[in-house]
């Protein structure tokens, strides 16, 4: 389970007494291609009703592609931000720090809780103008360009959105659905074999853990360095890592 809580300041400052919401989003369905249900619950306001995301493939985006489509689904019953065409408000709603922690509860016991990523969202010399940065233990750190966001009523989870699809590519749009990570196979003496420099990140970093915590060793080519894994441990790690 992995469970998103929303704060009223930087990183280093969230405690359980600035938490404005949570977002928490476990698996109907473990697989390659996985459903994720998700419950959110905003401080003030109460739960929203639970959303369901289909068929997202695994270990081939940012966390944060996954929090900000299950936070659109929540409000908009769809994977897209809400268009807002606002005038410029002089008087904006505004948050000088907003910051949102990922969190992942492998059995449900607080005991093996582990921080997998953190975003910080701050605004600059004026209100309304915002920079965000998202991190991830499996990526590396996104930082965006200098944004506009001037509503009269400010959703914080709406924000923490629109923050990534700006850093990811500066429009107030969810980047396309990720796909799979299926990379080509090797042969090798009669073995099919994924080569793990191929693999793009999350895909690299989580397979190499996985194959760490279960003792399996990697495989090697006869013409060329470099750890590999069979087809067949590939697949078995979309389908079961987590």
């Amino acid at each position: 389970m992995l469970k998103v809580s929303i704060h009223s300041c930087a990183p280093h400052k969230a405690s359980a007494f600035n938490v404005l919401g949570r977002l928490d989003i476990g698996y109907d369905k473990l697989a390659a291609m996985a459903d994720y249900k998700a419950l959110m619950f905003t401080t003030g306001i109460g739960e929203q009703s639970p959303v369901a995301l289909k068929n997202y493939p695994r270990w081939s985006a940012s966390v944060w592609d996954l929090v900000a489509r299950l936070v659109c689904l929540t409000f908009n019953q769809a994977e897209v931000i809400e268009p807002q065409e606002l005038p410029y408000e002089t008087r904006p709603a505004f948050m000088e720090n907003l910051c949102a922690v990922v969190e992942h509860w492998p059995d449900g016991l607080s005991q093996h809780v582990a921080t997998v990523a953190t975003a910080h969202i701050r605004m600059g010399k004026r209100k309304g103008h915002y920079w965000a940065s998202f991190e991830s233990d499996l990526q590396p750190k996104m930082e965006s360009r200098l944004f506009v966001h001037t509503p009269l009523g400010l959703n914080h989870w709406d924000l923490l959105a629109r923050a990534y699809a700006w850093t990811v590519h500066e429009q107030f749009v969810l980047p396309a659905r990720p796909k799979l990570c299926v990379p080509l196979p090797v042969q090798d003496e009669g073995r099919s074999l994924v080569v793990l420099d191929t693999l793009p990140d999350p895909a690299r970093t989580g397979l190499t853990r996985w194959m760490a915590k279960n003792g399996l060793p990697f495989s090697e080519l006869s013409f060329l360095p470099g750890d590999c894994v069979t087809e067949s441990q590939f697949v078995q790690f979309l389908g079961k890592a987590i």
